[in-house]
């Protein structure tokens, strides 16, 4: 049996039915694209080296890129090393599990160089930027959810994915349980469904979140009484004059809008409320575990490997702190 043919069956077996689709469609793509076209895709899996592979990850570095968009053409130059990293990890995951049928001995894809992934900061909001950004969208339809965006630390498709059952008054916390994303070109709703089991949390808000929230419960009691044909069967809280499904897109393009209309930096956008949030819980001295808790990520190490300059600023203030202290003894 080939590399490719391998892979392919050993996806759709073991990984394909846990998959979300979108994961699930870019995955394949890596596959389809990447590895089964290519001469490693079609060799024997006995007859594979580390050196094979090794080879075919530096090609992929140097001029892997499959783009042939006609304002995009990057067709033959450097494929990302984020991609690059994920086709490496699927090649170790699918030879492990060659391993266990009995058809290889040895996993030859574990002794390739990791691909080392440049260090990009975060761009992020400033207090001044966010206080700014609020002001000036204090009339939106969507102000509360980008209140909910800052304060919460929610990803766009977990605010734009949120129910009133959802939503505990007296407790004054949400709770993510589901999403809103673009499925086949549509808005989708995945009702207990989240990016990942640890995105599945209840994040407490204070009173002033709670009277925005009624506000928004207020006006959509209203327009269900008054617009023709108002309907909202998911229960969403944040949705269109009609009651209809907010697309995902348009919102992130408002946001973009707003951002330029403002004169910030253009790297800002939505995802950015998102690293704004974290840097200002770990600047606020918040432990790593709460944040990593509160803010749906996997691990707490992925926490660290994204805001580890955060955490160093934090640690130098600790570190001045404490010898300022020092010295008042």
């Amino acid at each position: 049996m080939t590399l490719g043919k391998y892979i392919e069956y050993w996806y759709m077996t073991y990984k394909y039915p846990k998959h979300a689709k979108s994961t699930a469609a870019v995955t394949l793509n890596h596959i389809q694209t990447h590895i089964n076209p290519s001469t490693l895709g079609n060799m024997e899996l006995k007859e594979i080296k580390t050196q094979d592979i090794q080879c075919f990850l530096t090609d992929l570095l140097l001029h892997g890129n499959k783009c042939k968009l006609k304002n995009l053409n990057s067709y033959g130059k450097p494929l990302s090393h984020w991609t690059v990293t994920k086709i490496r990890q699927i090649l170790i995951s699918a030879l492990e599990k060659a391993i266990r049928e009995g058809l290889i001995v040895h996993n030859c894809a574990t002794e390739t160089e990791p691909i080392p992934i440049p260090y990009r900061d975060k761009a992020a909001f400033s207090i001044e930027y966010q206080r700014e950004f609020l002001a000036a969208t204090k009339n939106h339809r969507f102000y509360a959810a980008y209140v909910l965006l800052f304060y919460s630390g929610c990803r766009r498709s977990e605010i734009l994915g949120l129910s009133w059952n959802n939503i505990n008054w007296k407790g004054n916390y949400i709770y993510i349980n589901q999403t809103l994303i673009i499925e086949n070109g549509k808005p989708t709703l995945k009702k207990k469904q989240t990016k990942t089991p640890r995105s599945i949390r209840a994040i407490p808000f204070p009173q002033e979140m709670k009277c925005l929230l009624r506000d928004v419960q207020k006006q959509q009691f209203n327009e269900k009484r008054t617009v023709p044909h108002w309907n909202n069967p998911e229960d969403l809280v944040f949705v269109n004059k009609d009651g209809s499904i907010h697309n995902p897109k348009y919102f992130s393009r408002n946001f973009k809008n707003m951002i330029r209309r403002l004169g910030f930096p253009p790297d800002l956008h939505v995802h950015s409320t998102r690293h704004t949030w974290a840097t200002n819980m770990i600047q606020c001295g918040i432990p790593i575990t709460d944040v990593q808790a509160l803010g749906g990520w996997s691990r707490p190490d992925v926490l660290l490997n994204i805001y580890a300059h955060t955490v160093q600023k934090s640690h130098k203030k600790a570190i001045n702190k404490l010898y300022k202290n020092l010295q008042q003894l």
